[in-house]
């Protein structure tokens, strides 16, 4: 709507404009008046069909979410700190979620404004999404460890020193078990090596 009246402040200008001139002939003036408003409300109408026109040239709209606040990693995504936005279609990627789950976190850090998708979050039930620049490992304590949650970060630690810092916990395994665990990737050879021979143990970091 705001484009619109940008579009009609010319005319709008030049009816008053004419309006001062034709003052001293109200016949000629009220002639010219309604010309000028019919003019008016074409190019009006005009507008409108080719703002509608834009708009369907993208096809269908599909709603999204976006992060309406900075939603650090490990931190529940609700309604409270999301929004809706309408896209067109063609431009929402296959890992964009367009509903959210009634239990979902996030597994990166989800700057504002941010999509909520697959990549940066996970939901109670299904397997997350490997962040970029990290890989995915599966870490098996020898000693017994609570649950810990989707999205926690965690060190890893071996032989006394920590191999992979601020990793991410994407999963547990049957049982609780171990857990999945991203780490980057410099460091995923090492974790890999101490989880396959039972060396590696998890701590919760900040």
């Amino acid at each position: 709507m705001k484009d619109v009246l940008k579009r009609l402040q010319p005319t709008i200008r030049f009816i008053e404009r004419v309006y001062r001139e034709l003052c001293r002939n109200r016949q000629r003036q009220r002639a010219v008046i309604s010309a000028l408003a019919f003019i008016a409300a074409l190019v009006y109408a005009l507008s409108v069909s080719q703002l509608h026109q834009q708009r369907n040239a993208f096809g269908k709209y599909t709603l999204v979410h976006i992060a309406s606040t900075n939603i650090p990693a490990g931190q529940s995504i609700t309604q409270h700190n999301t929004k809706t936005f309408t896209m067109p279609a063609q431009f929402v990627l296959p890992s964009t979620r367009t509903s959210l789950p009634s239990s979902i976190t996030a597994i990166s850090d989800i700057g504002e404004g941010d999509v909520i998708s697959t990549q940066n979050s996970s939901a109670d039930g299904e397997s997350a999404s490997v962040p970029v620049g990290m890989r995915a490992v599966s870490i098996v304590p020898r000693v017994a460890m609570p649950a810990v949650a989707p999205g926690t970060f965690v060190d890893i630690i071996a032989n006394g020193q920590i191999i992979a810092a601020h990793g991410i916990v994407l999963s547990s395994l049957n049982d609780n078990v171990g857990v999945v665990v991203a780490v980057p990737e410099l460091t995923a050879p090492a974790v890999a090596s101490a989880a396959a021979i039972g060396e590696a143990a998890l701590v919760i970091s900040n």
